[in-house]
């Protein structure tokens, strides 16, 4: 029953549900960082101490090689193995970002692009996304998305359906852009979107010209709510790479241009859903092109399994 546990057990309980999904098993350290909705701030010490001798915990969690995981039908070295194995194909991929960070510089518009989704966990398959968010200049959203989604395009190395034919291996996915001034995304969320908390606190800076990643920070302290003990990921020294001199590519007088091209291109569908509600986001400000959309299943997904486990 949930009065025989503490705060601090369903705290732990509640995150390693939550990754549960996701099939990502978590050191003492990631479980003490990612703590879901604690009632106060907890020491990492508490929550090792709780993951040694929590009685109530026992049969909920197991243990392997370092790793906690929620008991469920694969058993925890099976997680392990495949977290390993997501990594190193991660790793994989981010080289191939850092190659790319070299052009994304070369745009003056352009102030900061993080690593989203499972590349922020580095925990991609093969043909998993390169998920991109980019920070813009105020007015120059549609001509940076165009310059940077060109190249990628041509190449081949786009996802499907975004122009490319069939799985491709590493694809660019340029999905969520926000002008640096219009970076309160809270207006975006769902009722209890744990999903975005998440998205927000894991960004991996490989580009951040001003500091822009810090404001994004602060301006959405409502994921701290969520995820209390989370920081900021600062910028590590391998996504450091020195920059080549900025191309004049996008004067103000082919944003419309840029615009009115990118909107005609966009699949039928995007235009069905831009604007009817946070899937897709069309605007001067805010591009997020997101139809697949599942945070709402991940929210009831959890919290149904959340229920039958405490």
């Amino acid at each position: 029953m949930e009065g025989e546990s503490t705060d601090l057990e369903r705290s732990v309980l509640r995150t390693a549900v939550w990754f549960s999904l996701f099939s990502y098993p978590l050191t003492a350290f990631e479980l003490w960082k990612w703590l879901m909705l604690p009632g106060r701030l907890y020491g990492l010490g508490e929550v090792c101490a709780v993951l040694e001798k929590s009685r109530w915990l026992e049969g909920k969690m197991f243990k392997q090689d370092g790793f906690y995981a929620l008991g469920g039908s694969v058993p925890i070295a099976g997680l392990v193995k495949e977290r390993h194995a997501r990594f190193l194909d991660a790793e994989r991929k981010f080289r191939a970002l850092r190659r790319a960070v070299r052009f994304f510089s070369l745009l003056p518009c352009v102030r900061a692009v993080g690593a989203v989704n499972t590349m922020a966990w580095w925990s991609t398959a093969p043909r998993s996304d390169i998920d991109l968010y980019v920070i813009t200049r105020p007015g120059r959203i549609w001509s940076s998305r165009f310059w940077l989604v060109l190249p990628f395009l041509l190449s081949g190395r786009r996802p499907a359906g975004s122009g490319s034919e069939g799985s491709v291996q590493d694809p660019f996915c340029f999905s969520f852009f926000s002008a640096h001034d219009a970076l309160q995304l809270e207006s975006l969320c769902l009722p209890r979107d744990y999903y975005m908390s998440f998205w927000v606190k894991s960004i991996v800076p490989v580009l951040d010209r001003d500091g822009w990643f810090a404001q994004l920070e602060a301006t959405n302290r409502w994921s701290s709510k969520v995820l209390p003990n989370v920081r900021l990921r600062t910028m590590h020294h391998r996504h450091c790479l020195a920059r080549l001199p900025a191309l004049v590519l996008q004067p103000a007088f082919l944003e419309p241009m840029l615009r009115r091209l990118q909107q005609r291109r966009l699949p039928a569908s995007s235009g069905e859903l831009a604007n009817v509600d946070t899937r897709v986001v069309m605007n001067d400000r805010t591009l997020k092109f997101h139809e697949g959309d599942r945070r709402a299943e991940f929210r009831d997904r959890f919290e149904a399994l959340f229920a039958s486990c405490v």
